[in-house]
């Protein structure tokens, strides 16, 4: 199968690509994926798509990969870190909405090891103040949450497929939306400003 696609032509995305997003689309039951070089850049591309930037707040857990709150600065966004709860390690819901200014735009939840999310704390949470919710799925290929997977439950979910992650294509990421619009502005974006619904 890599010799299959090394001998294909394609450097880049090809058929092998889209199969791969197509399977995955239906293994998540998600609307659309987008696959990505990595979840770094699947989490900046979500920001982007969101329109967040310069004079906006974005929420995201003290403990995670460094990249989840880079991907903050790097839109031009100022990142607010906030306390995990130590019997999971998963976003502290309470000091998550005491953080909350009128400035905030976006949360970025963690399902830290494949441990799923509270999404309804956090829909209650999103719908209260306004908000978006980038999931950072980058472990969590697979993780259920009251027999849904995670993909779907939030906004948009980024996931990593690094050498050592659940599944890996040596690396990589996948970004799922139910969001037809964010779906291809992200896919454009990804494409250096070209129509890929055509």
């Amino acid at each position: 199968s890599v010799n299959e696609v090394l001998d294909s032509g394609y450097l880049t995305e090809g058929p092998i690509t889209k199969k791969f997003e197509t399977v995955f689309a239906a293994y998540v039951n998600a609307k659309h994926v987008i696959a990505v070089t990595s979840c770094t850049t699947g989490l900046e591309l979500a920001l982007r798509a969101l329109d967040i930037g310069p004079g906006d707040e974005v929420i995201v857990p003290d403990y995670t990969y460094p990249a989840t709150a880079s991907v903050v600065s790097i839109v031009g966004a100022h990142c607010v870190i906030v306390d995990v709860d130590a019997s999971n390690m998963l976003i502290d819901y309470d000091a998550l909405e005491a953080a909350i200014t009128p400035k905030t735009k976006a949360i970025i939840p963690v399902s830290l090891f494949g441990n799923p999310l509270d999404y309804e704390r956090l829909n209650t949470i999103k719908n209260k103040h306004n908000l978006l919710i980038v999931e950072d799925a980058a472990c969590s290929i697979g993780a259920e949450y009251k027999d849904q997977k995670v993909g779907t439950l939030a906004d948009i979910t980024v996931f990593s497929l690094h050498p050592r992650k659940f599944i890996t294509s040596g690396e990589g990421g996948m970004v799922t939306t139910q969001n037809t619009e964010w779906a291809n502005w992200m896919n454009s974006y990804k494409h250096f400003g070209m129509n890929m619904t055509d």
